[in-house]
């Protein structure tokens, strides 16, 4: 028998579970099964030795914790079925009394969706307006043109336009500066690539000559101990290169873009320019709209959720900075940061982003959101056609947990589409 009674905050759930010596019976009888299976005692064949042998081979505190570990399992389960709750995350279990096999009782606490008494419909948010301007395409066709451009090596001192193949190297107060040095780095002298004031020093000098001059950071420069800094750069002229860019000219728009002369030209890179804009629009949009109701939306937010998130956080910086080459000390370092600082920005982007999973999670439930199987099986459909030549995407595929991944995703795309829906009108 199992009886429990519960309470409830807006975000947590607490239930009591009491059960008897008949509902124990069949989880201790099954684990024994499990623990006496490869279980070695003389005078038995494996898997065969008595209940009081394994009891006494393994240990009466392993056995008891076991057999605990089963019933609160299957009875927390059960409750949740039997109640038709909706747990959120894996339950805290406390132990408030065990007679060993005959009597049982236990807490579970753990997180559930929180009311949000929010209507969506109301929200309202501005769209911005996209305008390609003409200096958009006209920085496009000059990228084109740096493309098609022909460079020929050149003995001559270096000048505006021209390609450079250089070593530097930079210090600041006699001392190596990190990330300032390089060995055959290219750039086209003008474009602004480098620190303002580096590509200046570069003019009039002739491949093989050397030179060294002080640059000044800029104030708002990212790197926090450079910005303002006075680094001096060694420089060598390995190779100077004329670039001659093609002129634009029909011929230019038949050549880079199949199309009959430049007006066309620049309409099919207009086209293009609107599609890419409006792709990051529709992007920054939903991004706005999620802010606003991350503001207006007030419930109570389960803190197990906001520490499991900042755990994830925290391991994924972890990986990150090793991946990088960098520790979390010296990374603390370069941003100027104290461990609990960080611990403080790493929190509030994780209850950032458990509020805005628990929004949409309830936009879902509000809406009646669903993915029918034709959907889902038709977004399957696109995966297996765009993987086809990856076996190992197209088994996992196949898999019953990447069809429920999948499913999320999905509703997620269409509680976005119809918080947006909303807000647009």
């Amino acid at each position: 028998m199992i009886k429990s009674t519960h309470k409830k905050s807006d975000s947590t759930m607490t239930l009591t579970i009491s059960v008897d010596a008949q509902f124990i019976e069949p989880y201790k009888t099954a684990t024994l099964k499990k623990l006496k299976k490869d279980l070695k005692v003389d005078g038995f064949r494996p898997g065969h030795a008595p209940d009081n042998i394994v009891v006494r081979e393994l240990g009466e505190a392993r056995v008891q914790a076991e057999v605990l570990e089963e019933v609160i399992e299957h009875a927390f389960n059960n409750q949740v079925r039997e109640n038709k709750l909706a747990s959120l995350g894996s339950p805290s279990i406390e132990l408030k009394k065990f007679v060993p096999y005959t009597e049982l009782e236990f807490t579970a606490e753990f997180p559930i969706s929180p009311t949000i008494n929010y209507d969506y419909s109301k929200l309202k948010i501005k769209k911005a307006l996209i305008t390609i301007e003409p200096s958009k395409i006209d920085e496009a066709i000059e990228v084109l043109r740096s493309q098609m451009a022909s460079r020929v090596s050149s003995k001559q001192p270096i000048q505006q336009g021209d390609e450079v193949r250089f070593d530097f190297d930079g210090k600041r107060a006699g001392q190596p500066v990190e990330g300032a040095s390089a060995k055959n780095h290219t750039l086209t002298v003008g474009e602004g690539t480098f620190i303002p004031g580096f590509e200046e020093n570069l003019i009039g000098l002739k491949a093989t000559e050397e030179k060294t001059f002080e640059v000044t950071f800029p104030k708002d420069y990212q790197a926090q101990e450079l910005k303002g800094a006075k680094v001096d750069f060694s420089v060598k002229v390995n190779e100077v290169f004329t670039v001659n860019k093609p002129k634009i000219d029909d011929e230019f728009a038949k050549t880079v873009g199949n199309k009959a002369n430049i007006k066309e030209l620049r309409d099919d890179i207009k086209k293009v320019l609107t599609e890419q804009e409006e792709a990051q629009k529709s992007k920054d949009y939903e991004n706005k709209i999620l802010d606003e109701l991350l503001k207006k939306a007030k419930f109570e937010v389960p803190e197990q959720l906001v520490s499991q998130q900042t755990a994830k956080l925290e391991e994924e910086m972890e990986k990150n900075l090793h991946n990088s080459g960098m520790d979390k000390q010296k990374y603390l370092g370069l941003q100027k940061l104290s461990e609990g600082d960080l611990k403080q920005e790493i929190t509030t982007e994780a209850d950032k982003r458990v509020r805005a999973a628990l929004i949409l999670k309830d936009v879902i439930e509000k809406y009646q959101l669903v993915v029918p199987a034709l959907e889902l099986d038709q977004e399957l459909a696109k995966m297996a056609e765009q993987y086809k030549s990856d076996p190992k995407i197209q088994a996992e595929l196949t898999h019953d947990h990447f069809r429920a991944d999948l499913t999320n995703h999905l509703l997620t795309q269409k509680a976005i589409a119809k918080l947006t829906q909303f807000a647009s009108a």
